[in-house]
């Protein structure tokens, strides 16, 4: 029979080798032969975590074997037993010293296992032993991707595809460090080489689906995903991608479903990143675990003890770092504008760690002279930006991004201040246990929603959201016409500027019935691309709506007109999973009601912290059928619409929502606090 199994093993029938190794282990359950052909089976059938056990018992018997140790440590690797695999390699590198493959394949496994500084060393001698061994580069181009050192990065990645031009994984990784870089067409090419070579490669098409959606080619990343999905399904966070390229696109029917995508996150798989829930129905134990686990994937655990109370200057001021990507012409930046005018200066010293690359738009400008230092941080490695950072002696350090595109969340896992604050950049918990506090409110997080945080929650008395009111409503001028943002003359006008991802086929269904039971009224929406604006379309004919009843606005030059068009709308309706953030306040701001169901998450309760802080509490929705009863009040009894309007009118002067001034006292109070709790002041 061994002589049988043996001969289906060469003969690569598998499931044959398989079935006649069980037979002889069934009977001698140590026959090293069968031990080693039943586990190779398994591997070669891709079921690489039932190959291990054999493969182990295997190498028990016989632990001078370099072949048998190999193919354990790569079944082990391939299985995700990092730590066991290390172990197996050490033992090879006894057995055969000074061998480049082993001493890189050992690397990978340290740098999977996040022992970045070993894995470098070992890349390092495998490259002095054997500098052509183009696995040796590569390895260590991904291990220095992975801290950050891009360009260095590029360089390895550059010599091992000069060593081996054919090696695919090699030029998608390639690809990984050029994005990293900005550089998204040399990064597009660089991914199209490595499908040139393996049309087959679902990693790769995932990577190039990334770049092509940074390049705002959001058709094509779609085919990507989708291509890449087919392929290989499992790739860490590809589902979430390909879920957000649709729902970005408004197309909602196929795979993957959006409860497949709860399903996987509720296993404690890695389907998505966290961000991309946000727009789902995924409820608080959900966003934490999904966030929980991205973290411990993607961050390192460093010992954070480290830094303790910094030396204080002569002048004693409380030094802050806000750190963000998204100090430009973007809402986060158009709201930090409004708060550095009125940090007080006497008591603080405020620095801006910028993460991306300088765009050079008037926002940036005007941010970068209202900081008291600038630190640019784009393209430095973690390390780097770590020392650098503590070089500035920060008492709290705040980041503004949190699990949003551009965030630098590893270097806060290294602790970068005593006190380090999770605020403002995104609706929901790091999932990490770095952060001192995530300033909130307790509409956006109630005191029963704690636990679902990993952050303790610090809470300002009002809306935590922090509403910009630098363009006064003074100078919105003459009410535009109607016609001027095609717009009909008569009829009711909802409107709803949020981005396309937010709109979901149930509260689609919601608006559609609206207009159904109001004729003549109108759905007035943020433009989306063009294929987004047709699936609307298309679903709205199918609900039975005409679909010219849709009118989707044209770009406005600037925020002033943005503004001063939005009191043409009557009511605003609000995404219930995902709310309007800056957008329900700009709407406020210009006197425009939003309407909202409030939620059971961060992200959809904070229309509903902003108009509980104007004091309307007429336009919160419990349910979807009070927030259809309330929208039809509204649509059909002017004199209630208009009572809400003069109210909201009333309330604005005297609202803490938009006195900025409270809001910043009430801010610097909090970063008081924390650090007289920690005995830091």
């Amino acid at each position: 029979m061994t002589q049988q199994m043996l001969q289906a093993f060469q003969g690569q029938h598998l499931d044959t080798a398989e079935r006649l190794a069980k037979m002889i282990l069934k009977a001698k359950p140590r026959d090293l032969v069968a031990l080693q052909v039943y586990g190779l089976s398994l591997a070669m059938q891709g079921r690489i975590a039932d190959s291990v056990p054999p493969l182990y018992a295997a190498s028990q018997q016989d632990q001078k074997n370099p072949e048998l140790l190999s193919n354990l440590a790569k079944a082990q690797h391939g299985a995700g037993l990092y730590a066991d695999a290390i172990q197996t390699y050490k033992k090879l590198d006894r057995l055969i010293p000074n061998n480049a493959q082993i001493l890189t394949d050992m690397g990978t496994a340290l740098a999977k296992s996040k022992f970045y500084d070993e894995a470098g060393a070992l890349f390092d001698r495998a490259i002095e032993i054997q500098p052509d061994y183009f696995l040796a580069w590569s390895n260590r181009g991904n291990l220095l991707s992975d801290l950050r050192f891009s360009k260095d990065a590029v360089v390895s990645y550059q010599k091992a595809l000069e060593l081996n031009p054919g090696y695919a994984e090699a030029w998608t990784n390639y690809g990984n460090a050029l994005f990293a870089l900005n550089k998204y067409e040399d990064a597009k090419s660089a991914h199209e080489e490595a499908l040139k070579i393996d049309a087959r490669f679902g990693e790769a098409w995932f990577n190039y689906g990334n770049t092509l959606l940074e390049l705002k080619k959001v058709d094509e990343s779609l085919d990507a995903y989708d291509k890449a999905f087919s392929i290989k399904p499992d790739v860490p966070y590809l589902m979430g991608q390909l879920f957000v390229a649709k729902t970005t696109l408004c197309a909602w029917d196929g795979s993957p479903s959006e409860q497949m995508l709860l399903d996987l996150v509720a296993k404690g798989e890695l389907p998505t990143i966290p961000f991309n829930l946000l727009q789902t129905t995924a409820n608080l134990v959900l966003q934490k675990i999904c966030a929980k686990n991205f973290s411990e994937d993607r961050f390192p655990k460093f010992d954070i003890s480290r830094i303790g109370n910094q030396q204080k200057r002569s002048d004693n001021k409380i030094r802050i770092g806000y750190f963000s990507s998204d100090f430009r012409d973007h809402p986060v930046g158009i709201l930090i504008e409004n708060l550095l005018k009125l940090h007080d200066r006497e008591k603080f010293e405020i620095f801006g760690f910028f993460l991306n690359p300088a765009c050079g738009d008037a926002l940036e400008q005007r941010l970068i002279a209202s900081f008291d230092g600038v630190i640019d941080l784009h393209n430095t490695s973690d390390q780097a930006a770590v020392d650098l950072i503590l070089s500035n002696c920060l008492d709290i350090a705040i980041d503004l991004n949190g699990h949003t595109s551009g965030a630098r969340t590893a270097l806060f896992a290294r602790k970068l201040a005593p006190i380090q604050i999770n605020y403002l950049g995104y609706a929901g918990t790091s999932g990490t246990n770095f952060y001192d506090a995530l300033v909130a409110d307790k509409v956006v997080v109630p005191e029963e929603h704690q636990s679902y945080y990993s952050e303790p929650i610090a809470y300002l008395p009002n809306s935590f959201f922090p509403v910009d009111t630098s363009i006064s409503v003074g100078s919105f001028g003459p009410l535009p016409t109607r016609a001027s943002q095609g717009l009909p003359e008569l009829g009711f006008i909802f409107a709803c500027f949020n981005n396309a991802y937010k709109i979901r086929p149930l509260i689609f269904d919601v608006w559609m019935g609206l207009l159904r039971d109001l004729p003549g009224s109108v759905l007035w929406l943020s433009k989306p691309s063009i294929t987004a604006q047709f699936n609307l379309q298309q679903e709205a004919e199918r609900r039975g709506i005409d679909s010219s009843r849709l009118i989707f606005a044209t770009r406005t030059p600037g925020r002033l007109e943005h503004l001063s068009r939005l009191r043409l709308a009557d009511l605003f309706l609000d995404t219930p999973n995902y709310n309007a953030h800056a957008t329900t306040a700009d709407a406020l701001w210009a006197g425009l009601p939003v309407l909202t169901q409030i939620g059971n998450t961060f992200a959809g309760r904070v229309a509903a912290s902003q108009i509980t802080a104007l004091g309307l509490s007429e336009l919160i929705a419990n349910s979807e059928d009070e927030y259809i009863t309330k929208a039809l009040e509204f649509a059909t009894n002017p004199s209630t619409l208009k009572a809400v309007r003069q109210r909201l009118e009333d309330n604005r002067a005297q609202s803490p929502l938009f006195d900025t001034r409270r809001y910043v006292n009430d801010l610097e109070a909090i970063y008081i606090d924390l650090l007289n709790k920690a005995n830091l002041l």
